[in-house]
């Protein structure tokens, strides 16, 4: 509607003119070397409009018929990019099909006709790798660092062949590059922080840890829980300098050490590894109060046997008796849970009072009990047997009853399961990855114990810190832990989780538990 009216009042405004010019006609006369030219003003008007779109004619034709050369090498450079991104375009969908001869074909012909395009270069590396040239695409990908449009692409294809090659230094160095170009890409802050921790550089994991902090890469809840590992694996490895050190200097890494560890406990509080290492380097620095309290705190929301093995041994030359009246007062704290009550019989096993650590483990080991007792369970019992009433058939049986039993829960990764904590996993390098827990089989309770001949004689395949399933060699790990020094774990990975502290000097048999308020089974 608008742009009738606007039609309408440009015709009305003609008109309006023409009628005016009419009225006034007027005359146009013109003298030029003795000539006179008279008109009227319309017509001459007419002409000079006429005069004037010739000559911009006659400059239009003019200047295309310069141009025309320049116009054709321009029409030919167009036709041939659009042809050489069609290439592009299908070479990458050759590549995403995995059709390496087509992704070959098409990077060629987009080299050719785009003169070296920095993308012509990645489908030219891609290509290359389809096909197992590894060289190659390493020269690609050495070119478009050249570019700086493409110099981190090629950054990462660089990393990529080096990891793939096994070269942890290369990959290494071109993941800080990487990340020093772009400080808030995630890719090149993980590579480069998942590298230092596989090689234990926990100094240089640590500053990577506050980069990616800063560039917002991580949250502060996920940094905190890596900064607490990272402190208890720095912990770890001062504490295993201190043990090759003598004097001062092995005082000084103990120190060290502790610190290290007390800030992983600040900032995890319920970090079992944290809180069992500091404890026992407490008792190493005879601070035995705090680590008592450190373990006490959290054994009462979290009971753990790598807690109970840093309890007992946190009072160096302690007696059998001693310890086990101090374990009474731990266990207190969380009484009904089974960690409690193995910590408690092991304890009472080292005293040699077995009535309390037959019934710390008989609520284990009733007939009425959802899952059958756990391995270690069965060879604390056949301790028992034997130590209370030189029973040797029936310790034998616990032991063959072993065999058959669930296994305990163990710090556990992918092809991997330890006792002892780590950092990383050993098998595949990764960070924070054990968790600890059990595995999901649960067998049921046996009736009957088998006799040992009836036991299985293959095993799963083991680790290389210790094997999945260390049950066919129960009773001989039983044996090697009866003959033991005192205070002593057997070593070898088919030591018995949790081996029974030999007695030293079991003291008086007296109610003193029952007057302290201590639980008593």
């Amino acid at each position: 509607m608008l742009r009738a009216l606007y039609i309408f009042l440009v015709i009305a405004a003609l008109s309006v003119l023409a009628i005016w010019l009419a009225d006034n006609p007027g005359d146009l006369v013109l003298h030029w070397r003795g000539y006179e030219v008279r008109t009227s003003f319309v017509v001459g008007l007419g002409l000079m409009v006429l005069v004037a779109f010739l000559v911009l004619f006659i400059y239009r034709v003019t200047a295309g018929f310069l141009r025309s050369p320049a116009g054709l090498s321009s029409f030919l450079d167009m036709r041939r990019r659009r042809r050489g991104y069609l290439a592009l375009s299908r070479g990458m969908v050759a590549v995403a099909a995995g059709d390496a001869g087509e992704a070959r074909r098409f990077a060629g012909r987009a080299q050719r006709l785009l003169d070296g395009t920095p993308l012509t270069l990645l489908l030219a590396a891609q290509a290359a790798q389809l096909e197992g040239k590894e060289d190659a695409a390493s020269e690609y990908f050495e070119a478009m660092l050249a570019s700086p449009e493409t110099a981190f692409l090629g950054l990462r294809g660089l990393f990529v062949q080096a990891r793939r090659a096994g070269d942890r230094d290369r990959a290494l160095e071109l993941a800080r590059r990487a990340f020093s170009h772009r400080p808030k890409t995630l890719w090149a802050a993980q590579a480069v922080f998942e590298i230092e921790t596989s090689q234990e550089d926990w100094d240089s994991a640590l500053q990577t840890l506050d980069r990616m902090l800063s560039a917002k890469l991580i949250s502060r809840d996920a940094a905190r829980r890596r900064r607490a590992v990272l402190l208890t694996a720095q912990a770890l490895t001062a504490e295993e300098a201190a043990r090759g050190q003598f004097g001062p200097a092995r005082e000084g890494a103990r120190e060290k050490a502790l610190s290290l560890a007390l800030k992983a406990v600040s900032l995890m509080p319920d970090f079992v590894p944290a809180v069992a290492l500091a404890a026992r380097l407490c008792g190493e620095t005879g601070r035995v109060r705090r680590g008592a309290k450190l373990i006490e705190d959290l054994w009462a929301r979290t009971p753990h046997p790598d807690l109970a093995d840093a309890y007992m041994n946190l009072v160096a030359g302690e007696s059998a008796y001693d310890r086990c009246k101090r374990v009474r007062l731990l266990v207190g704290r969380n009484r009904n849970h089974i960690e409690s009550r193995v910590a408690l019989a092991r304890a009472a096993i080292g005293a040699r009072d077995w009535l309390t650590a037959r019934g710390a483990l008989e609520p284990l080991t009733a007939g009425q009990v959802e899952e059958a007792p756990t391995q270690r369970i069965c060879e604390l019992m056949a301790e028992i047997e034997e130590g209370e009433h030189g029973n040797r058939g029936s310790a034998r049986e616990w032991l063959a009853r072993a065999l058959h039993a669930p296994e305990d829960a163990a710090w556990t990764g992918e092809g991997y399961r330890s006792r002892r904590w780590s950092a990383i996993n050993p098998v595949t390098g990764e960070f924070d990855a054990l968790e600890w827990k059990a595995p999901g089989l649960r067998l049921p309770s046996l009736v009957a114990a088998p006799a040992p001949e009836a036991a299985p004689e293959t095993t799963p395949p083991a680790t290389p810190e210790q094997p999945l399933s260390p049950v066919p060699q129960a009773a001989a790990s039983a044996a090697a832990v009866a003959q033991a020094p005192a205070g002593r774990m057997t070593e070898g990975p088919e030591a018995l989780a949790f081996p029974p502290l030999l007695p030293d000097d079991p003291g008086p048999l007296t109610d003193d538990a029952e007057e302290e308020g201590e639980p008593k089974w």
